[in-house]
Order: structure tokens, then sequence, then C-alpha cells
């Protein structure tokens, strides 16, 4: 549909690869192989599978949802989920009909981001992933982990986004004729394509997140091709997801560009391992360059500030 589809898409190849080839590879060393390795499985969320992998124990439960198109497992499973499970329980997935999970059958109408948080929500009490969560959502998986917390309040103690889709793009789409939002690789695919405006309706009507810990990362480099014709709406979009929690921080990543995870893992495990912190001890998220101090290309912004990218 977008630019971003097709750099999601090749990450999900290259990552799938990478996987491969470390299956190959030597065994990790004991001490973490009990709690830091994922294995991919499959649960039944009411007569389709989605594929999952969990690795760690601990609480809050971190939540790893990927990109529009792209599978959680092959976006997370090598490098981010296994750092980050030698803190806590973390899980990642593939959406219906993304990656290796089952098809989304023809029945399960309409399709919003909201009906994929749901999705994800039966997922996690099939395999026994209880809250309290902490959301990690990239790109239009944003939005859904946004959905999530609306629907699910009492159970998300934190949030992060990693270049985060929103609302006021969607207009810009709409404008420039960018298509369909069709969620989903594989084939055959009856029940792909997303219901992109009564998502961006659930949306505007959440609640925003009080106090809730959150991290907005956003790409020093914007890449996707309608929105760098408005970089300034881009610019505010991106701030405005910072302002949905009180207790936030926003960062802009210099020089990376939408494909935050597999660009840059680092800040990924830095934001999210902040926001853990916080979530698991009620205390307020640690100052913006305590968070980043090991990630050169972090530039941390004031609250309200715009972070204007390359294009």
């Amino acid at each position: 549909m977008n630019l971003r589809w097709l750099q999601a898409r090749r990450v999900m190849l290259a990552s799938l690869a990478l996987a491969a080839a470390a299956c190959g590879g030597q065994a990790a060393p004991a001490s973490r192989a009990t709690t830091a390795q994922p294995k991919i499985a499959y649960a039944d969320i009411g007569g389709y599978l989605l594929a999952y992998e969990c690795a760690g124990a601990g609480s809050p439960t971190v939540i790893l949802e990927a990109g529009y198109t792209a599978s959680g497992i092959s976006t997370y499973g090598s490098v981010i989920l296994p750092a980050l499970a030698r803190h806590t329980r973390v899980c990642t997935y593939d959406r219906a009909g993304d990656g290796l999970s089952d098809a989304r059958p023809a029945s399960v109408r309409p399709l919003t981001g909201a009906t994929q948080a749901r999705e994800l929500h039966t997922l996690l009490q099939v395999i026994h992933a209880g809250p309290p969560y902490v959301l990690v959502g990239h790109s239009y998986g944003g939005m859904i982990t946004r959905e999530f917390a609306a629907l699910y309040p009492g159970q998300v103690a934190g949030m992060v986004l990693l270049d985060s889709s929103s609302e006021p793009e969607v207009a810009v789409y709409d404008r420039l004729h960018a298509g369909p939002w069709i969620d989903g690789t594989v084939q055959p695919a009856p029940n792909q394509e997303i219901n992109i405006h009564a998502t961006v309706r659930q949306l505007e009507w959440a609640p925003n997140l009080g106090r809730m810990p959150l991290i907005v990362v956003t790409s020093g480099i914007l890449q996707d091709r309608w929105l760098k014709t408005v970089p300034m709406l881009e610019a505010r979009a991106q701030t405005r997801l910072a302002w949905l929690s009180a207790e936030s921080i926003h960062v802009v990543v210099r020089g990376i560009g939408h494909l935050i995870p597999s660009l840059d893992p680092r800040i990924v495990i830095a934001a999210t391992q902040a926001v853990l912190a916080a979530a698991a001890t009620g205390q307020s998220l640690s100052t913006c360059p305590q968070v980043f101090r090991a990630v050169q290309a972090a530039q941390c912004l004031r609250r309200g500030q715009l972070g204007h990218q390359q294009t």
C-alpha cells in the first residue's frame, strides 16, 4: 500500500534469513538457554492459529507488536526479544494473515485495529501470558497497541511507540490515493483489508494514557513517500503521541529510518527497559539522557518540542 509496507516486507524476509542462519550456529550459553531463547509455537484463537514466541520470566510481560504486514517473530525474535527476556517475560507473534499465522476467516468482521487488539488479547489468554503488560508497537503496530490499551486499560502498565502510525497520517494517504490498508501476506487471504477509517474513529475516542510510562521513538529520516510531502504534519503527529501521557519521553533517532527495530535494536531495548522499570516499581521514568546514554544517535526532545526529520 505504501513505502512502509515495502520496507516492512524486506526486513521480514531479511530477518527470516538471519534466523535460519542462526539455527545452524552455536548454542546459547546454558545460563541463558532456559530464559532468553524463544521457540515458535501456535495457539488457536477461535478456529485459526497464530504463531507466537515467548521467553523469560517475570512481570510485567512485554508484548512486541510488529509493523504493517510484518512478522513479529522475524522483527523481534532474533535480537530484541532474547535481550529483554533476560529481565522479564516477553512475547511476540504474527498477526492473522502475516508471517507464519493463519489467514483470518472472512467471518471476522469488521476488521479494525480494535479487532486485531482483541485477537492479541485472546492469544495472551490462551497462552496464559497474564497482565500487567508493557506494549511495544512499531509503525502500524502502534495503533494496535493503543487500541489494546483503550480496550483493556487495567491491564496495560506502560507503552513504547516506535515511529508509530497515527490518525493524522490517514488523511494524507487518502488525499494522495495511497490505496487500501492490506495487513497480510498469507494467501489465500479473504480478510486482510483494514477499515482504517473506523480504526481512526476508535482511536480518536480513546482516552489518553494518564500518567502511564510512555516513550515515543521517532525515526530521524522520514522515508515514507507520502508523508515526505507533509514533514511538518508528521512532526506534529509524532509529538502528539508523546502528549498521550503526562509521563512520557520523546526521542528522535538521528540517521535512522523507519525500520527502527532492525536498524537500531539498542534503542528499542533501552526504551523498553526504562518503561519496564517504571511500570514495575510505580516510579517515574528516568530522564531521557539517562535512558539513552548508551545510544549516541538518540536526540532527546523537550516536552512538546517537534522532532524534525530528514527527508
